[in-house]
């Protein structure tokens, strides 16, 4: 890493967030830059040469929020530390995204934009009903998808879409060789490393998502390939439009045929068991237009 690619990661990071265990805001890293510069790119280097564990740095507090009143759950959120380290790579990462993962996603990619799946869809639903096609439209929600990222599936996805062996072994060490302790009434409890998931509030774990939510276009472009499903709209878009992504929030488009139906559902299951993701079906919707409208209803 070099000097200037820590200092604009640093320099990026956002005022007026807690601390971390440690104690140190963005703030200071910021202020005191010309002063602890030489140290931090030092331990940079020795990181990169492998001569640094991130073992002894990387740990988090989880703060247990109640997201409703009269909550009878609770759930957590973490907050993490290493963001130099985290915040650097990302930028890294960023710069190649768009070449690792389809443009059917649009959320945390340089260059793409939230409105693009927007505009997507709302001409699709309109070509739909002016045509008058039959076709299926799922609204997927992934429950928690963030905490379900199994570490061998991203780790195998990473290999996949190219990354060095020197890049998955810092991923891995980023992801899975951190300590969490849990924050209740003031009080902290025992350090202890969790075995899954990717930390929310990391600015590496948004882009390292989309790299595993992308298996998902890999595998459903390989069924169409194969002719186990077909999308919507051939006519405007090559083979069909069968997918749109934003983060989690996932918009499958398919011809109205039961068979389809079953093979996507295989697709789905088989991503669900390889990533660690689950469907959260209170959450998801499903849309049918022409002749599917009336056998639906």
């Amino acid at each position: 890493f070099s000097e200037q690619e820590v200092k604009e990661a640093i320099f990026s990071l956002e005022h007026n967030k807690a601390p971390g265990p440690d104690g140190f805001p963005a703030e200071f890293y910021q202020v005191f830059w010309e002063t602890i510069k030489a140290g931090l790119m030092a331990m940079f280097h020795d990181f990169s040469k492998g001569n640094v564990s991130l073992f002894s740095l990387n740990f988090g507090i989880i703060t247990l929020l109640p997201k409703c009143q009269e909550a009878i759950k609770t759930y957590l959120s973490a907050k993490c530390e290493l963001y130099n380290f985290h915040k650097s790579s990302t930028s890294r990462i960023n710069k190649v995204a768009k070449k690792i993962i389809q443009p059917t996603q649009t959320a945390f990619l340089p260059g793409r934009y939230i409105l693009e799946g927007v505009t997507i869809l709302h001409g699709t639903i309109h070509e739909v009903h002016q045509k008058k096609l039959n076709g299926d439209i799922f609204k997927i929600d992934f429950e928690k998808a963030y905490d379900k990222v199994k570490w061998p599936f991203l780790q195998q996805t990473l290999r996949m879409k190219g990354f060095s062996p020197l890049w998955c072994n810092w991923i891995q060490q980023f992801v899975s060789g951190g300590s969490v302790a849990v924050k209740v009434n003031n009080n902290i409890g025992r350090y202890f490393q969790t075995k899954k998931g990717l930390c929310q509030g990391d600015p590496l774990s948004p882009i390292l998502f989309n790299i595993v939510a992308d298996m998902l276009v890999v595998f459903i472009n390989r069924a169409k390939e194969n002719g186990q499903i077909q999308g919507l709209i051939p006519h405007l878009v090559k083979d069909g439009l069968s997918i749109l992504q934003y983060a989690n929030d996932t918009i499958l488009f398919l011809e109205h045929n039961l068979e389809q139906a079953k093979n996507l559902k295989i697709i789905l299951c088989a991503f669900e068991k390889l990533s660690g993701s689950k469907i959260n079906f209170h959450k998801s919707e499903l849309f049918c237009y022409g002749e599917a409208k009336s056998h639906f209803e």
